[in-house]
């Protein structure tokens, strides 16, 4: 077996590389002081408000429901409880300003768990994120989602929505909605430019997870009308046609 062949057997149905890989390699070629996690900040409302109005970027690692059920426009949603960082470094630069909001008691460790994969550019984490939700209604918005037979009832409009398949190529090669197009979460940040901005967009993963995640970085980016897919490729399977 040649190199070519050895290299394309071992390496497919492999998922994209996320984006922090490269930057991470480049990180250990260098001498860096160690990261102090006594350092980690909770902020403020005020600062945390002007940071953000100044362009750095909401990671709010709440529950996908409860990030659905409202939060601050243009956050990303991107679970503490599942592959946090891994998730982190895939759909954010590392040149970027983040503010974290954290489910309770949670946000010294969440910042520390990005500074592990070199992202140790976050200013802090928000001290008391109910108080300024309720405090600010004008800055809320809430998560656009889809019920399965939703998604089927819009399939059948005259102007269907564009179902969109976050999965890495080994799942999807297990099955897939007709008609979807295959965009893995890794490649979303680079590709959501290419995506239409005037028409629906479903996100969808296996279970629901990393489709919250894709559908809020497509709003961040200004695709209003991007939802997920409640359940994901697991709920689209179990619920029959009809």
């Amino acid at each position: 077996m040649d190199q070519v062949a050895f290299v394309a057997l071992v390496s497919a149905g492999q998922p994209s590389a996320p984006g922090y890989f490269g930057y991470d390699a480049d990180l250990n070629r260098r001498e860096r002081g160690l990261f102090d996690p006594a350092a980690v900040r909770a902020l403020a409302a005020a600062d945390f408000l002007r940071r953000r109005a100044e362009g750095a970027v909401v990671l709010d690692a709440r529950d996908p429901l409860e990030f659905a059920a409202g939060h601050l426009a243009e956050s990303v949603n991107l679970p503490a409880d599942g592959r946090f960082a891994e998730l982190s470094g895939t759909v954010f630069g590392p040149g970027r300003e983040i503010l974290v909001i954290a489910p309770d008691g949670r946000g010294e460790e969440l910042v520390t768990r990005l500074a592990r994969i070199g992202f140790d550019r976050a200013a802090g984490h928000l001290a008391d994120p109910e108080a300024v939700f309720r405090a600010h209604p004008e800055l809320m918005g809430r998560a656009r989602r889809l019920t399965v037979h939703a998604l089927r009832e819009a399939l059948d409009e005259p102007r269907p929505p564009l179902v969109i398949d976050v999965r890495g190529a080994a799942e999807r090669e297990a099955g897939a909605i007709p008609g979807s197009l295959h965009l893995p979460l890794a490649e979303l940040p680079a590709r959501h430019g290419d995506l239409p901005a005037d028409r629906r967009l479903v996100l969808h993963c296996a279970g629901g997870l990393r489709s919250s995640v894709a559908a809020s970085l497509l709003r961040h980016h200004g695709h209003a009308e991007a939802y997920d897919l409640l359940g994901g490729y697991a709920a689209w399977e179990a619920a029959p046609a009809g």
